[in-house]
Formats: structure tokens, C-alpha cells, sequence
């Protein structure tokens, strides 16, 4: 050891090309965004304009939101979006999820094909789709109904119902088959070495740890069904509208701060189920059951306030009284969901404490709004 102090090399120097080349990716980046998202921020600015001017901001005001609480058409609409939501959002999950399983469990002769075919509605433009849907509805599925039952059908409801089934099943398909590829198969095997049989199995080890991947897709399918414009507009019929629809109708009379309320709540709601969506993917059993207590909060909620204030009023509605006083009973949903969420919160840091408690604030107000439009 000679006692002489090792000098380290000084790091090179970073070249101007490599800074330059970092300065303009920064800035094509910014570039990109503010394309992107400042016409969406003017949109949500211009929202709380306190006149209908749309070019010059006067001053902060709230009215708009106002306006569209007590707009009937709206409701209306806002109502056949969430019940032909729901309807698809149901039905493509229980079907996309079970196609996933198929396919990622077993082996059969045209599996490939089949695969590749459940990815053509992601990939084909939306008109193709809408004319495709179209087209089958009107050379196919209405004559063969009128030939075999004597029903005349026609569009409307029901077919945009079908239509975004069709468009939904895609998209829960490839999320539940992203949560089935790092699944553990030995936990299966391990429940069913303990005596579980295999629907004992399914319930109790495989739908828990599939359940982020089921949300996450359930909630991406409501968000494309509640968004979704040109293929419902092929599928409607001539008196059905929902909530894109009406928002197109409104922009063709000219553009007013009450279509900004209107596009800027619709953003929110959309952005927060693709959030939640997302949340549900990677947070693990944490976020649904945050979710799952928040639903149950919110229908509680609804039914509390519901029947507080039509007792109050006076004014009785027999059937009514009944949904609210059956929706009180979720009260048992709700006291097992905040059980077995803070059983999973006494495990999670404080940012996944955080995280769960907006989800689960987040999805009451959902829950409590839904049932509000709807009943």
C-alpha cells in the first residue's frame, strides 16, 4: 500500500448535441400536451362563465351547473346512458370474463382464430362497426324475428344495448386475460389439496384474485359505453337519445357555457372510471374493496335520503317506498365491505391509504347520483 489517494476520473462532460437533444424532446413533449389538453382546460374554464359568452371570461359563476340539474331532456338522456351502460356493462363482463377463462385455460381446435377475432372490434374504425350493426339488425336479426315469433322489431334501447355489448366484450376480454397470465396456479391446486371442490375453488381463491382485473374491465366497458357516439348514432333509432347525442345536438345550435357544464361534468365522470379502472388493475384487492364499500355507501346513502324526504313531504309512492326500504337493506353489503376494507387498509401505507380513501369517496358519489337519475 503505497498511501497515495486514488484520484477518481471526473465524469465526461455531457455533449451540447445530448442536451439539446433532451431540451427539444421536453419540449416537443410540452408541445404535445398543451395541443392535447389546453382546449379541454378553456372548455372547463369557460364552464363557470357568468354570461354565454364563450370567447371572453366575465367573471365566476356556477349558474350553467344550475341550469343543467333542471334540464328534463337532459335527465332523460343522461338516464337512457346510464341504464344502457349498466345493461352492457353487466352483460360483456360476465361474458368477457368467462372468454378469458376459456381461453386462457383450455385448448381446442380454432383458438387462435377465435382470439384473433375477439380483437377486431378494438381494431376496425368505429364506422365500420356502426354500419356492420347496422346492417345485421336490420337484414338479419329483425327479419328473422318477424319470420320465426311474428315480432316486428325496430331500433332503439335495446339495439345501442346490443351494439356496445358487441364493442364492450373486446376490451374486458384482453383486461381479465392481462390478470390471468401472472396467475398463480398452485394456489388452486393448494385449495383443492385442502378439499375445496372446484366451484368452492373458483369462489373463494380464483374470482378474489381475478376481481381487480374484472373491475378494472367492468369499469373500462361503462366508460366506453357512456362515451361512445358514432356507433350508437347508427343504433338508435329515431327517438332514442343519450347523453353524446344530446351533446351533438346542442353543439349544432351553436356552442354555449351550458355545453361546456355539460362536456366538463361528462369529462370528470369519464375520467374518473378510467382512473378507477386503472387503480383496480394494479392496486390490488386494497382499491376494490375501497370501491365495493363505496358503492354499498352510496346506494345506503341514497335509500337514507330518499326515504327521509318522502316521508317528510307527505308525498307516498307505494312502489317507491319499497325500492328505497329494499335499498335501506344494503346496509348488511355495506357494513361487510367497510369490514373487510379496513381489514386490507391496517396493511397499506399511507399513500395507499389516501388513494383508497378517494376511490371509495369517488365511486359514493357515482353510486348516489346514478340512483338518483335513474329513479
Amino acid at each position: 500500500m503505497t498511501g497515495e489517494l486514488a484520484i477518481a476520473p471526473r465524469p465526461p462532460r455531457r455533449r451540447l448535441a445530448s442536451r439539446l437533444g433532451d431540451l427539444a424532446l421536453s419540449g416537443n413533449a410540452a408541445l404535445l400536451f398543451g395541443f392535447l389538453y389546453l382546449p379541454v382546460l378553456i372548455l372547463i374554464v369557460f364552464s363557470f362563465n357568468d354570461t354565454r359568452s364563450v370567447a371572453r371570461f366575465t367573471g365566476f359563476s356556477t349558474e350553467w351547473y344550475g341550469q343543467l340539474a333542471q334540464n328534463d331532456e337532459l335527465l332523460d338522456a343522461a338516464k337512457n346512458s346510464l341504464l344502457i351502460g349498466l345493461a352492457a356493462t353487466l352483460a360483456s363482463t360476465v361474458i368477457g370474463t368467462l372468454t378469458a377463462l376459456a381461453m386462457e385455460r383450455f385448448h381446442f381446435r380454432l383458438r387462435t382464430a377465435l382470439d384473433a377475432n375477439l380483437y377486431l372490434p378494438i381494431v376496425i374504425p368505429e364506422i365500420v362497426m356502426g354500419i356492420a350493426l347496422l346492417l345485421f339488425f336490420n337484414q338479419a336479426l329483425f327479419p328473422f324475428l318477424e319470420s320465426a315469433f311474428g315480432i316486428r322489431g325496430s331500433t332503439g334501447l335495446g339495439t345501442i344495448t346490443i351494439a356496445h355489448i358487441a364493442f364492450d366484450i373486446p376490451f374486458v376480454y384482453v383486461i381479465v386475460r392481462a390478470r390471468l397470465a401472472d396467475f398463480d396456479r398452485s394456489l388452486e391446486e393448494a385449495a383443492q389439496d385442502l378439499g375445496a371442490n372446484e366451484w368452492r375453488t373458483f369462489q373463494r381463491v380464483t374470482l378474489p384474485l381475478l376481481m381487480p382485473g374484472i373491475i378494472g374491465g367492468a369499469l373500462m366497458a361503462f366508460t366506453l359505453s357512456l362515451d361512445d357516439y358514432l356507433i350508437t348514432v347508427f343504433t338508435k333509432g329515431v327517438q332514442s337519445q343519450t347523453m353524446p347525442l344530446y351533446i351533438y345536438s346542442l353543439v349544432r345550435r351553436g356552442v354555449t357555457p351550458e355545453i361546456n357544464a355539460l362536456s366538463t361534468a361528462l369529462l370528470a365522470g369519464s375520467i374518473g372510471l378510467v382512473g378507477l379502472s386503472l387503480t383496480a388493475q394494479s392496486g390490488g384487492l386494497l382499491y376494490t374493496r375501497a370501491m365495493s364499500a363505496g358503492a354499498a355507501a352510496g346506494v345506503f346513502l341514497y335509500a337514507v335520503v330518499a326515504s327521509v324526504g318522502m316521508i317528510g313531504s307527505g308525498d307516498f309512492d307505494a312502489a317507491q317506498l319499497v325500492i328505497h326500504l329494499l335499498l335501506v337493506g344494503t346496509i348488511y353489503w355495506a357494513l361487510q365491505s367497510f369490514r373487510r376494507w379496513r381489514e386490507e387498509l391496517v396493511e397499506s401505507n399511507l399513500a395507499g391509504k389516501i388513494l383508497s380513501a378517494i376511490a371509495f369517496l369517488f365511486v359514493v358519489a357515482a353510486a348516489y347520483i346514478s340512483l338518483t337519475l335513474l329513479l
